[in-house]
């Protein structure tokens, strides 16, 4: 049987299909002649009236839309969408400064349509589909900027942890956490290969395979003697704009698995509770401080997207979500903090003091991880 070859359709950095928006530039090819003024008519002795009016560079500005018909108008409305007007009528005042003034009373501003539309519409096909390319460009060298200054994207060059990763899945990867931010011993990373802010953004493919993650590992830790539990612990904080994300900016998200001992899972919701609740000013909250969060959705079913968060969850037995308000005074280390001061440690206290210790630890987790709990040999086989 021939395999079935499925194309994908492009699109731009805000997501819209590029065969639409560049065949919403181009004129319909149904459209009716361009509208003409026969001289000595009333309609041409009123346009002569108006262009008196209003000076020659403020009718350059006007959309060139006489030869584009209703129906053709009305598709490119529904996919570039609603222009802002007044924010072009402000940038056309900024823009013509000193030299711009306002009609007189007698004088109909409505006929001044260059002032309240988008100049981008005086471009040709030509210079438009040039600022197109240039744009492009710019968006793929900014893509490129933003994802070689990550430490967590695994193909960029600031990524160090290759000697640490355990595993690696078609949309994620586990691995050791680094030297100088493990708490506790085996305390390791799961993070979406996609360049993405919070799990909340990540799609379905890439959330299967964080769960499965999760699933190995607790079964991982349990296996050890004396067996462990685990907490989930999320701290999406500082986000950016869409546009921005779009291009690979903001941080990385990822999920820190932190073992503790078996025992200290009952009281770990208490103490978790009792943090969130405390995590800021209660006259500064305008929502509910703590979110309780199933076992099935984890915070994806219990937080929008966009929003900043901090979510654990106890050895997928559910957990609590805390939506943040002030993400400027939230503090960077929470998670680490209230980790330390659950297990008795200070916020200097380390699992390993020396990196031969660590690159020992890192290749028995690695081994012990491979031998029975990696979900991946599955997908090899």
């Amino acid at each position: 049987m021939s395999a079935l070859l499925k194309v994908l359709e492009q699109v731009d950095a805000a997501g819209r299909s590029k065969k639409l928006v560049e065949s919403a530039g181009q004129p319909s090819q149904s459209n009716p002649l361009p509208y003409t003024q026969k001289a000595g008519t009333n309609e041409a002795s009123e346009s002569n009236e108006l262009q008196r009016a209003i000076p020659n560079a403020e009718l350059e500005c006007y959309y060139e839309d006489d030869d584009v018909s209703l129906e053709e108008l009305i598709r490119r409305e529904r996919i570039e969408g609603v222009q802002d007007y007044d924010a072009n009528f402000e940038k056309h005042i900024l823009k013509r400064g000193d030299r711009f003034k306002m009609l007189e009373e007698d004088e109909d501003e409505a006929y001044a349509l260059g002032w309240y539309e988008n100049a981008d519409k005086k471009m040709d096909s030509r210079k438009g589909a040039e600022k197109r390319l240039k744009q492009e460009k710019n968006d793929k060298n900014r893509i490129q900027v933003n994802l070689e200054r990550c430490n967590l994207c695994m193909e960029s060059k600031k990524f160090f942890r290759k000697d640490a990763v355990m595993s690696v899945s078609p949309h994620a990867y586990l691995c050791v956490e680094t030297q100088n931010r493990s708490i506790v011993p085996g305390q390791v990373l799961i993070v979406p290969q996609e360049h993405v802010m919070a799990m909340t953004d990540v799609d379905e493919a890439a959330w299967a395979d964080i769960r499965n993650y999760q699933k190995c590992l607790i079964a991982f830790y349990e296996a050890e003697q004396p067996p462990r539990a685990v907490l989930f612990v999320e701290s999406s904080v500082h986000r950016v704009s869409r546009d921005k994300a779009l291009l690979g900016a903001g941080p990385h998200c990822c999920i820190v698995a932190y073992p503790i001992e078996m025992g200290l899972l009952v009281q770990a919701r208490t103490y978790w509770k009792k943090a969130l609740d405390e995590a800021e000013n209660e006259f500064e909250t305008t929502h509910a401080k703590v979110i309780d969060t199933d076992s099935k959705g984890g915070v994806r079913s219990a937080v929008p997207k966009g929003f900043p968060y901090v979510h654990v969850d106890f050895s997928l037995g559910g957990g609590f979500a805390h939506v943040i308000d002030n993400v400027a005074e939230f503090p960077r280390e929470f998670a680490q903090h209230v980790i330390a001061g659950m297990c008795e440690l200070t916020i200097l206290d380390r699992a390993y003091t020396c990196k031969e210790e660590y690159r020992d630890a890192c290749k028995d987790l690695k081994d012990r991880f491979a031998a029975d709990f990696d979900w991946t040999k599955a997908l090899q086989a």
